[in-house]
Parts: C-alpha cells; structure tokens; sequence
C-alpha cells in the first residue's frame, strides 16, 4: 500500500460508489428502456473495473480512460436532466434530480478531477507509513459507504416501485360483477337492463304450472255428467 497515493485511493473508492449506484438503478432503467438498462449496467461494471486497475496503477493511460468515461457520463446526465434524452421512449422530456443520480455525479466529478490532477503530476512518491495508507483507506470507504447506501436504498426503492406499480392499478372491477350495480340484489339482465322475473307459467320452484286455458276435468266441482236441463 506504500506506492498508492492518497488522490488514488480516494478516486478508486469514488468510483466503487458510482458503481454502486449505477448498477442498483440498472434493473428499473432496463425496464423502461432496455438500451438504457444496458448503459447502465456497462457504466457500473466499467467504474467498478476502472477502481481495482487505479489502484494498481498510476498510469496516464488508466487516469485518461477514468477521465473520458466519467466526464461522458457526468455530460449524458446533465442532457437529460436539462433537455432531455434525444432518443428513447421518454425523448426530449427532462428527467428529475434525485438523491442516487446527484450523488453519482458528484463521485464522477471527484474522479475527474483526480484524474486531471494526475494526468498533470508526476507519478505519486506513495505515503510515508503503511498506517497512513491503512488509515486513509479506511476514511475513505467510510465515508463512501455512507454517502453510498442512502443513494443505492433510493435508487433500489424507486425499482421496486415501478416493477410493482402494475400490480396497484385497478384492473376496471369495482367489486361487482358484470352487469351488477351497487345494491342491486339479484343480477341484471346485461342484455335488456331488466331483472329476470319469474315466468306467469311457471311456479317457484320452476316447474310449468298447467295451463288455464286447458279445458277442466269432469272430476272438477261444478260439472256433471248430468243434463243441465236447458
């Protein structure tokens, strides 16, 4: 640790918390866009690759790489929190501020400018003590945990709510029936918009009641086989 200088530890922790962010936003932007979801996903595993190698190495070439990608990032973000994306499902619509992306802009800034810094210094003559880079070190991923987990919590949050927000929605049934009304009792006929009544010629338990045009039988009071004298 005695050859790592303080300005390349603090960008490779930096860096390690915009990966964080990044790829814990990936899942809900993949669902909106896929193309966006895919951006994501290789930014995050870019920053997070670009961590370990600023870590073994000082060089202009990885500094310069670590320069580029951030400040292009930083640029697409700022686009598309101001004009707006120009291409994809929500093109030429500003996005809102919120608490994952603004804080990984700024550990992309800190990475810039570490990077600038470098690319224009001489190669880092390391730390005096091995405690100092441990102590350092140990500052350093502090204080990016914590700035670090509130985001991705956000940003984690604001997935789940989309991928659940589907599940939310009314889906056009008011606890009815179709055809049915509040306080209706029996259901309505869809068809006529009348309830169905019992037919005249049947009875409550929907058997046919005989007919009262069916001429009686002789065993029926009132008539006879006898002459009715006429």
């Amino acid at each position: 640790m005695a050859d790592v200088g303080a300005a390349r530890i603090v960008a490779a922790f930096a860096s390690l918390g915009a990966a964080a962010i990044h790829l814990a936003s990936a899942a809900d932007h993949y669902a909106e866009w896929w193309a966006a979801g895919v951006f994501f996903y290789a930014i995050g595993a870019f920053q997070a690759g670009w961590a370990v190698a600023v870590l073994r190495s000082s060089g202009r070439a990885v500094m310069l790489l670590g320069l580029l990608a951030n400040a292009g990032v930083i640029a697409t973000w700022v686009v598309s929190r101001t004009e707006g994306m120009p291409v994809g499902p929500g093109a030429g619509v500003p996005e809102g501020i919120t608490r994952a992306d603004a804080t990984a802009a700024v550990f992309q800034a800190v990475i810039c400018v570490v990077a600038l810094w470098r690319i224009r210094q001489r190669p880092a003559r390391g730390f005096a003590s091995s405690m100092r880079a441990v102590l350092l070190v140990g500052a350093a991923s502090a204080a990016v945990a914590a700035t670090t987990m509130p985001a991705v919590e956000t940003a984690m949050s604001h997935s789940h709510s989309h991928g659940t927000a589907d599940e939310s929605e009314p889906h056009g049934h008011d606890g009815d029936a179709p055809g049915h009304e509040d306080g209706d009792a029996e259901p309505r006929d869809t068809h006529s918009g009348t309830s169905p009544t019992p037919s005249a010629d049947t009875d409550e338990s929907g058997a046919p009641e005989p007919s009262k045009t069916e001429k009686p039988t002789a065993d029926e009071p009132g008539h006879d086989d006898e002459p009715h004298g006429h």
